[in-house]
């Protein structure tokens, strides 16, 4: 498990052993195992052991903390030994202890039999709560090819898109201007000094620039990391921008359109005024403090207004190396100021909602303040919002007044009030004064109806966007500019401090952010340097044709057994209810655990030593009892876990939380070798919708068949493995060096049947750990998977990953095939061998959202490789859109279903000279040739595989869609390696569960093969 040796690191060597003698030394007196009088059902009860842990005196595993970012495999030398030993000790002692469970005259093997279930016994006329279901055939499913015609009528159009395109100009000359530009500052501001100083001044740059370390690296970090950033928040403004080029004066709003942009820009120059320091924007709440100007520098700043343009979606980034320029290309979506889920599962407008977060009075301010473990981020939220709601909504204005006139709106000036009465108080330390103007502020927007306002804006922009007439392209030139007075002025400083710059490149370098600004292209003599940009938006359009695709949908269930396993909080009466009523005739393994004790013993304080004990008690133990169990089990299974949660997800309580966490790792860990989903249900929302949606998600995982109608498509291609990876770190330091990361995937196999029959399956899933640079060139375990298919017949090998866009600019000429991580050269490799007769196809996908312009539309796609290129196209022709799948779904909530979401595929050519050869992947992928079965076939396996994974059962005017990310399990915000990340010990580090889990399974897998 020692992956990097002790000592030649900055990783934090750990010691488990006092934790998990603790457990050892707890497990005798407790059995978890009890079965049911009829012998037909086990409950196991692992809190009460986790309980007990969690309360008793055990040495921390992390000696120290140090400059951890986080710490979970990489065993001290004098602890890797006994580790394995202990793991087993813990399975040996919980297999005694279902031994001594067992019924009379009950072997392991004839007990579990026992409680295993004929999934087609699951069979129903329709869902119900349980593991009932119509595993059905699905008919008239269908998907239709859209167009990308740049010259059609707006008029014709089904869906719309604005694209924003950031475009930055000679980032590889940034150097050089910025070392010129000091130049040029010694002669014009030290021209009258001595030729001594002027040489020591002229050796000071030298040195500068010559260190890697220095401020001139650290200014040059500044613009690579925030650049893309500050130019995102700026372009959230340009849209609104471009939004109001195109409305008619006379149209209801406008003028409220126009308000809101004025007081972005104010609160843009408010925050940037190179006049007022860095300390001018602390203030602190409840003994939190924050610094506004730390708080508004980061692109989604702004997204807790009601309304305003979010940045969602990335179609691409591009490097032109003749121009010097960088591309990055995004969708936009709008937030109309829905509804949120508020506390009790009130829903509440955005701007209720919030309003309702400052108020002193309310019940969730109170909470939030009162809360040990949130209440810092609590606070910091209360302070942003104060700022931003009343830049944005203060006013004197009353849009129902008799006498109002809507010019009046833009006559408000936010920063001389501000600063007057506002932000004194907030830097000051009388408390109730603070909370006697938080609820002035929420009193004068509720005074002044901001709410009408909010209203009329959002109407105006619903309307813009249902509009047909497609709308000119826009380019804003602009400059990305470092002023002047970012530099040193005093000589001796200069020298003394080798520097050429003031002090602001702390530790978190945001002090210099106020020197940085995006300004209009015009001389301006304040600026040392500046990098040329542009910020363009442009309305693309789909078009609908005549090419559509029938064919249906079946679950393949014969011969699987099925192990449930239900996760519930046992001492709540509803849920004891709810399983005798619904589950308990379907013998699942019942996993029982108090949901009161936790809350207020255990997880009132979550990020707590305590807390972590009992989660990795919990899920330790839990992990191992489903390894004794299945021991005995030869078939392949499939293994549904159910959760019965009191929350909804929205406001889930740490305790589930982490209950749904866990369940997400034991089931990726499960389906190395049976097949396992994972499923919650909020028994306070027990409806028939949602029971139907959940079981259906439930079951996304299970084989399915895919039968097209005889004359819409006939497939070719016999086999296709789809391959997705993902990692997450597991050890690292804040100071670098070296990491270990979790690698995890999951392995779908496509097959083409004699009878013409798709059947689609997941194989399997797998997870590994790495040092995090072996992991990006020789990963074993996908190395051993790939053999694997090949010896199955597989010669045709999908490879997916999250695309690898950085969002930062490549200011330096390192290695590009470093940014590749998954589909580096080394990789590709090793993953291909010496078999000249494989065929990988190197894919990355991301998501982006089109406007509904009103039609029901069901699947949609465009594979026209010619016309993609009017979403993306890279002028060094290494990255290649050839395909788009749109999802019939709206998303959003009911008042803002304008989107419908879009999968977006790309691959990567002349990049693997010599290992891969382009030929196979442009006739995979790319070729749009009427002859080119190859690619019709992998882009309809694809699909398919969409299809398997749908979620959202059948409606009475809607078949069933595909799921939009059939990857989310692997990669993304709620992906498994995200979900499986919590505190350790110390509340400055992280645990990784599922990294952690996986070194359990080694030991207790390297052990079986031993006896093997």
């Amino acid at each position: 498990m020692n992956i990097i040796s002790e000592g030649d690191n900055h990783l934090a060597p750990l010691d488990y052993s006092s934790l998990l003698n603790k457990i050892l030394e707890v497990l005798p007196s407790q059995n978890p195992f009890q079965f049911s009088p009829d012998d037909s059902r086990l409950r196991i009860n692992i809190d009460k052991i986790a309980d007990l842990v969690a309360n008793s005196q055990v040495e921390s595993p992390l000696a120290s903390a140090s400059g951890i970012r986080c710490a979970t495999i990489n065993l001290s030398d004098r602890t890797s030994k006994n580790f394995p030993e202990q793991i087993r000790l813990i399975r040996d002692r919980l297999q005694n202890l279902l031994i001594a469970a067992l019924p009379p005259n009950k072997t392991v093997e004839s007990a579990i039999s026992q409680l295993l279930t004929d999934l087609q016994s699951f069979q129903g006329t329709k869902p119900s709560l349980g593991f009932t279901y119509p595993f059905g055939e699905y008919t008239g499913l269908q998907k239709q090819r859209l167009s990308l015609q740049r010259h059609r009528s707006g008029s014709d159009s089904l869906l719309k898109l604005h694209k924003l395109i950031i475009t930055v100009k000679d980032v590889k000359g940034f150097d050089s201007q910025l070392s010129s530009s000091l130049d040029n500052y010694i002669q014009q501001e030290f021209s009258e000094e001595t030729e001594s100083d002027l040489e020591e001044l002229s050796d000071t740059l030298e040195e500068l620039i010559k260190n890697q370390k220095s401020d001139f690296y650290k200014l040059k970090r500044v613009m690579y990391t925030e650049a893309i950033g500050m130019l995102k928040r700026e372009a959230k403004i340009r849209y609104l921008e471009f939004i109001l080029e195109n409305v008619n004066d006379s149209v209801d709003g406008k003028i409220y359109l126009q308000d809101l942009i004025r007081r972005l820009r104010l609160l843009e120059e408010y925050i940037n005024d190179i006049n007022r320091g860095y300390g001018h924007y602390q203030v602190n709440y409840a003994g939190k403090s924050v610094n506004y100007r730390d708080l508004f520098s980061r692109a989604e700043a702004l997204d807790i207004l009601p309304i305003i343009p979010l940045i969602e979606g990335y179609l691409g980034e591009t490097k032109d190396d003749t121009k010097g320029e960088q591309q990055f290309i995004f969708g936009f979506k709008l937030k109309f100021g829905g509804t949120v889920q508020a506390y009790g599962d009130k829903p509440l407008s955005v701007l209720d909602y919030y309003l309702n977060l400052i108020d002193p009075e309310s019940q969730e301010h109170k909470a939030g303040l009162g809360d040990s473990f949130k209440s810092d981020y609590f606070k910091e939220k209360v302070l942003k919002i104060i700022f931003l709601y009343y830049f944005i909504f203060a006013s004197r204005s009353n849009p129902l007044a008799d006498n109002y006139q809507e010019n009046s709106e833009l006559n408000y000036e936010p920063v001389s009030v501000f600063e007057q009465q506002v932000l004194p108080v907030l830097k000051g330390s009388d408390e109730e004064a603070k909370k006697k103007i938080f609820a002035k502020i929420k009193e004068g927007i509720e005074k002044f109806n901001v709410k009408i306002k909010i209203e009329k804006l959002r109407q105006l922009l619903k309307d813009l966007l249902k509009d047909k007439p497609i709308l000119k392209r826009r380019e804003y030139p602009l400059y990305l500019g470092v002023k002047r007075g970012i530099l040193e002025r005093d000589l001796d400083r200069i020298l003394t401090d080798a520097t050429f710059f003031k002090p602001v490149f702390g530790e978190k370098s945001r002090e210099a952010l106020k020197y940085i600004a995006i300004r209009e292209p015009h001389v301006d003599s304040s600026y040392l340097c500046n990098l040329s940009v542009s910020i363009a938006v442009e309305d693309i359009r789909y078009f609908p044709t005549d090419d559509r695709q029938i064919f249906s949908m079946a679950y393949d269930i014969t011969n699987i057994k099925a192990l449930p396993i239900l996760l519930v909080p046992f001492t709540e009466e509803n849920c004891q209810n709810i399983y005798n009523n619904s589950f308990k005739d379907q013998k699942p393994i019942l996993f029982i655990y108090n949901h009161k004790k936790l809350r207020e013993q255990i997880f009132n304080n979550p990020d707590s030593p305590k807390a972590f004990i009992y989660r990795f008690t919990f899920s330790l133990l839990i992990y191992i009892c489903l390894k004794v169990l299945l021991e005995s089990v030869k078939d392949k299974l499939f293994i549904p876990i159910v959760r019965l949660q009191l929350n909804i997800k929205q406001n889930s309580t740490p305790e589930e939380e982490f209950m749904r966490s866990l369940s997400k790792i034991l089931s990726h860990l499960l389906s190395e070798e049976h097949q396992s989903s994972t499923q919650g249900f909020c028994v306070k929302n027990l409806n028939p919708y949602k029971i139907e949606n959940g079981l259906s998600s439930l079951y996304s995982v299970l084989p399915k068949k895919f039968k097209f109608n005889a004359s819409s498509y006939n497939t070719q291609l016999d086999k296709l493995a789809i391959i997705i990876v993902s990692s997450r770190e597991s050890d690292a330091s804040w100071r670098g060096g070296e990491r270990i990361s979790n690698l995890l995937g999951e392995v779908v196999g496509v097959e083409r049947l004699q009878d013409g029959t798709v059947r689609l399956e997941r194989l399997n899933t797998f997870a590994a750990n790495y040092e995090h640079q072996q992991m990006f060139q020789r990963p074993t375990i996908v190395i051993d998977e790939v053999d694997k298919l090949y010896r199955q017949g597989y010669r045709h090998f999908m490879y997916i990953a999250k695309s690898p866009y950085s969002s930062t600019l490549n200011m330096t000429q390192s290695d590009e095939d470093e940014s590749l991580f998954f589909m580096s050269t080394p990789v590709l490799k090793a993953l291909k061998g010496d078999r000249d007769d494989i065929k990988i196809y190197p894919v990355f996908f991301d998501k982006y959202y089109v406007v509904n312009l009103g039609q029901t539309v069901s699947s949609l796609y465009i594979q026209d490789t010619l016309e993609l290129t009017s979403l993306v196209e890279d002028p060094s022709k290494k990255a290649v859109v050839f395909f788009n799948l749109f999802n019939g779904i709206k998303v959003g909530q009911d008042d803002e279903r304008y989107y419908n979401g879009v999968i977006s595929y790309a691959t990567l050519l002349n990049v693997y000279d010599d290992i891969l050869d382009d030929e196979d992947i442009r006739r995979g992928l790319i070729y749009d040739r009427e002859n080119n079965p190859i690619k019709n076939d992998i882009l309809q396996y694809l699909t398919l595989f969409h299809f398997s994974r749908y979620e959202a059962v059948p409606r009475k005017n809607r078949n069933i869609s595909f799921k939009l990310d059939p990857y989310e399990n692997i990669i993304g915000d709620d992906a498994v390696g995200k979900l499986s990340v919590f505190k350790h010990t110390t509340r400055s580090v992280s645990f990784n569960s599922l990294a952690f889990l996986t070194e359990v399974r080694r030991a207790l897998n390297v052990e079986g093969e031993e006896r093997k």
